[in-house]
């Protein structure tokens, strides 16, 4: 079963209803930038949007996925159009502002997130759950077949194909590369050529800074991470007026 699109949704709801009202906020002005911080508390309404910002945020969303599909060639129909998103979540703008993130729309095949600095930061294949199981029936493999290197290039392939900072990661991070391990220990282990490469950074405890899930044979990208906008390279979704988004009903 398909879950994946229901958990964003999930996730972003939950995240905009526990937000609490001494959080710091960066006042954006209309060119984007940056202009003051200021308290939570005397913030607009989180909740507070238009149909017109909500249906040119869905567009920008749809036009960011395209590029995004095209880049990393993945295996969509395109154009992706709003005809064929399967499920959407946009922030209302205030909640926009706050959290900087736009909002993911999904396909059938993947679900893109705008959730860094208006970006597009991540992004999660629909069947990470199930495909695996099917895999594990013809590539349960000795651990001397084990290739780190292949999935270390690939997964920077992506990464560089998505416009973001592998150099600065390289840099700034530590590396990390763990195959999905089926059973046994050393020499006798058996695996399943699903690879984690991930950045960290703070040592033991932090989460990963960058992360690409792949599974190696059949060249699938399963889910790709960046939480730090500082290593995203992209340029962040902009409205054309918002004052004129923001005025209509």
């Amino acid at each position: 079963m398909k879950t994946g699109h229901k958990q964003c949704n999930l996730r972003a709801t939950l995240l905009l209803c526990t937000l609490t009202a001494r959080c710091l906020l960066a006042d954006q002005g209309t060119n984007g930038q940056i202009v003051s911080a200021r308290d939570f508390t005397k913030s607009p309404n989180l909740t507070f949007t238009t149909a017109a910002y909500q249906t040119e945020a869905l567009r920008l969303l749809v036009r960011e996925a395209n590029l995004v599909a095209s880049e990393l060639q993945l295996p969509e129909n395109l154009p992706i159009t709003e005809t064929n998103v399967i499920a959407k979540f946009v922030n209302p703008y205030g909640a926009a502002q706050f959290l900087q993130a736009i909002g993911n729309i999904s396909t059938s095949n993947y679900v893109y997130f705008v959730s860094k600095d208006y970006k597009f930061s991540y992004l999660e294949w629909q069947y990470q759950e199930q495909a695996p199981r099917l895999w594990a029936k013809d590539y349960c493999w000795p651990i001397n077949r084990l290739d780190t290197n292949a999935a270390y290039q690939l997964a920077t392939q992506w990464l560089t194909a998505a416009s973001m900072d592998v150099s600065g990661l390289n840099r700034d991070c530590d590396l990390g590369i763990t195959p999905s391990i089926v059973k046994g220990k050393g020499t006798n282990a058996l695996f399943l050529p699903i690879y984690w490469i991930y950045w960290t950074r703070g040592g033991l405890g932090h989460g990963s800074v960058a992360l690409v899930e792949l599974f190696l044979p059949n060249r699938t990208l399963m889910q790709m991470r960046v939480t730090d906008p500082k290593y995203i390279r992209r340029k962040p979704l902009t409205f054309g007026s918002i004052e004129g988004l923001l005025s209509k009903p």
